[in-house]
């Protein structure tokens, strides 16, 4: 059963019962007052007999008849006289009314009470003749005839029409609630890995909204992933493609002519150090893909000292980044022991050098300010002057092979980023960006 056909009958039965229990209600108070109208009918007619059988002689002519034509009225009245004996006097003999009862309404003056078939009410009265108990009577069946069995047909019929009413307004109100999800789900199965369209959401900003909305923001998500997908075999294919072309052109030139015993040196050292640049960016592709889960092999470092080495390593690939870099070192002689920190070296000095060549890389020759120093904690500060991170990109760039728009022009694949900030967040360093565009970037860390 579909989820709309399901809260349509759930909300009619809900529905239902409220009017069930409200129609017991007003079949419970309306029964109740129609019962307080019978037996105060009962009493005004108890008042007349005892009139018309007793008080002839107290009352004027004129006034006695009026009772007696109110009494021939009565002529479908049950009613029963007794004297002190309890002997009947006047009315019907049957049903006779037990003795207990009558003895009941002398002490108390009056009273109303059932039996078998009839709704009573019974008075004591007192008279110059005598000291006699009048009883009247109605009918049951004909209370219900009269007046509750209209009522119950009425209230049932209200129920069955209103049930069905609200079982097919549900059922109308919720096929046009769920329309844009029909619709919604309508796109998706139209969908196909290569046409992630977004999804059309409605106009009403509602949960139907919210939902498009963030489905809309997973099909983003999942189609930028395509995309660095895509790129990441270019990147793949291109970085690999470069140090193995140079060991096969090497070789293919070696292998010309005889060579003598330094050439083959200088070919060696040149295929080592090409098969260090494929284990680099071996790992280099581990990390981003999160394969390389190993954490037990952190060691104790000394930042200063790494930063240093990272700072040399630059300067070799970047002969200006001498003269753009300002190193400092702001720690006492007291906190010296906290440069030393326990972390997988190999992935800091990746994630450190990538921040540090992006500040110089970027800056356009402008200073580069690094700074390491103690305030509660371990700090390094990497700044440059530069050209900035947009705003608006500032949520993008951890995302791999993400270039800004300002960045186009600058030689790189958009991964050397991505890569340090996964590192610093795999071993657990904080870190903030500060970054305004046309003015630069800095990048606060903090090691705990």
């Amino acid at each position: 059963m579909k989820v709309q056909t399901r809260l349509s009958l759930l909300s009619s039965a809900l529905w239902g019962i409220v009017f069930i229990v409200v129609s017991i209600l007003i079949f419970s108070l309306y029964k109740q007052n129609i019962e307080k109208s019978v037996y105060h009918n009962l009493e005004k007619t108890a008042q007349i007999i005892a009139f018309y059988f007793f008080e002839e002689d107290e009352i004027s002519f004129k006034e006695y008849e009026k009772i007696k034509k109110q009494y021939e009225n009565l002529s479908n009245a049950y009613f029963q006289v007794y004297d002190k004996n309890n002997h009947l006097e006047f009315g019907l003999k049957t049903p006779q009314i037990p003795v207990e009862i009558i003895d009941e309404i002398r002490n108390k003056g009056k009273l109303t009470f059932n039996i078998p078939g009839f709704l009573c009410y019974g008075v004591y009265y007192k008279d110059n003749q005598g000291d006699f108990v009048i009883i009247t009577k109605d009918k049951k069946d004909e209370v219900v005839t009269n007046y509750i069995k209209p009522l119950w047909w009425i209230l049932t019929s209200a129920f069955m029409v209103g049930m069905l009413a609200t079982i097919l307004l549900n059922l109308w109100i919720s096929r046009l609630a769920y329309r844009p999800i029909r619709e919604t789900i309508k796109q998706v199965k139209n969908m196909s890995p290569n046409s992630l369209s977004l999804l059309k959401s409605s106009k009403i900003k509602d949960e139907i909204y919210d939902l498009t909305d963030t489905f809309n923001q997973l099909l983003q998500r999942i189609s930028d992933t395509f995309k660095i997908q895509q790129n990441f075999v270019s990147y793949v294919s291109h970085e690999f493609k470069t140090p193995l072309a140079a060991i096969q052109g090497n070789l293919e030139v070696f292998s010309l002519k005889d060579r003598t015993p330094e050439e083959y040196r200088e070919l060696s050292d040149l295929l080592i150090e090409e098969i260090r640049q494929l284990e680099e960016i071996l790992d280099i592709l581990l990390i981003v893909s999160d394969l390389r889960k190993n954490t037990d092999i952190a060691e104790v470092i000394h930042l200063d000292v790494l930063i240093e080495e990272i700072i040399r390593k630059v300067c070799e690939k970047y002969p200006s980044a001498s003269q753009q870099i300002s190193w400092k070192k702001i720690i006492n002689d007291e906190f010296k022991d906290y440069q030393q920190i326990n972390i997988d070296r190999t992935q800091l000095f990746m994630a450190l050098y990538n921040l540090i060549e992006n500040a110089v890389k970027f800056s356009q020759e402008n200073p580069v300010e690094i700074v390491l120093y103690w305030d509660n904690a371990l700090y390094l500060s990497i700044k440059d002057h530069g050209i900035g991170i947009p705003e608006e990109h500032m949520g993008n760039i951890i995302r791999p092979f993400f270039r800004g728009k300002n960045a186009q022009n600058i030689p790189g694949k958009g991964i050397g980023l991505s890569i340090a900030l996964r590192i610093l967040e795999k071993n657990k360093v904080k870190y903030q960006i500060n970054s305004k565009e046309n003015e630069g970037t800095e990048f606060l860390l903090r090691f705990t």
